[in-house]
């Protein structure tokens, strides 16, 4: 049920953002028929569209004003942000501008805009991710947890030796298993994370039950929790820093963004009487 609600919450909204680009557009119809400036009006509703988007940034820093529900506002971004596009259109055409001011406005632009769509993308598809790990965890913590999962998994295994005397799951433990659970994972792994060494080393670690003492099996199947914990740890370690990779470009775009917006405007207004 509450699937199909937000459906239909989206589609509405869709229609909804559809019908209000149709109507703001009627304006610059009437302008342009009446020989004004259409690309003037235009930049002047693209720019007031730009300082709301931006204001985004500045209410998520102060969730408990009284300005209205965070998720309200994320939904006017994401709107507004997409029906931006339609107004950048309208004021620049189908063409590139020219002047480096403006060829760098309309790419800083652009930049924007698709890294807002990729977002959009991302923030949907990798909580739902992140959830099938059944735990949240904090991005800022996992070095820490990562820590004491090393540090519980080498207790386990220098229990087992000192109760058996045994040395086969040391060994494995010092040639595979502590490498993998005492460090973060390659870059690779950070734009396309696997599951594939876990199986490989749970795989390796079952093969050698059959000589592992009774103290060796005791600590092996705590081993197998702690490489499945650090298996999840690093998966959000990479989906998380994905996001905040994202975030942070983004927020770099809109920044460049929203300067080059106010240089334009300056040099627009400063040779307002000038021809043309």
């Amino acid at each position: 049920m509450s699937i199909r609600y937000f459906k239909r919450r989206r589609v509405r909204s869709a229609l909804l953002l559809s019908a209000v680009l149709i109507i703001a557009m009627l304006p610059f119809r009437w302008i342009d028929a009446n020989l004004w400036r259409t690309e003037e009006a235009s930049g002047w509703t693209l720019l007031l569209a730009i300082i709301v988007l931006t204001l985004l940034a500045l209410r998520k820093r102060v969730p408990t004003a009284p300005l209205g529900r965070v998720a309200t506002w994320v939904q006017v971004h994401l709107y507004l942000g997409l029906g931006s596009a339609a107004l950048a259109l309208a004021h620049v055409g189908w063409k590139w501008p020219t002047g480096w001011l403006e060829g760098s406005l309309y790419l800083a632009y652009w930049g924007t805009f698709i890294s807002g769509v990729a977002g959009l993308y991302l923030t949907r598809t990798i909580p739902k991710q992140l959830a099938r790990t059944g735990e949240q965890v904090v991005y800022e913590r996992i070095p820490r947890l990562r820590r004491l999962i090393a540090d519980e998994s080498q207790r386990s295994v220098v229990n087992a030796v000192a109760e058996s005397g045994a040395l086969t799951l040391a060994n494995f433990y010092q040639s595979q298993l502590f490498p993998y659970l005492d460090a973060p994972r390659s870059w690779w792994y950070g734009l396309r994370p696997t599951s594939e060494l876990r199986r490989k080393l749970l795989g390796e670690l079952t093969s050698l039950n059959r000589y592992f003492s009774a103290a060796e099996r005791t600590a092996a199947e705590r081993l197998f929790a702690l490489v499945r914990k650090k298996d999840d740890l690093d998966f959000h370690a990479a989906k998380q820093g994905v996001l905040k990779g994202w975030l942070f470009g983004h927020l770099c775009l809109t920044a460049v963004l929203v300067l080059l917006s106010l240089a334009h405007m300056v040099t627009v207004l400063a040779f307002r009487g000038g021809p043309g």
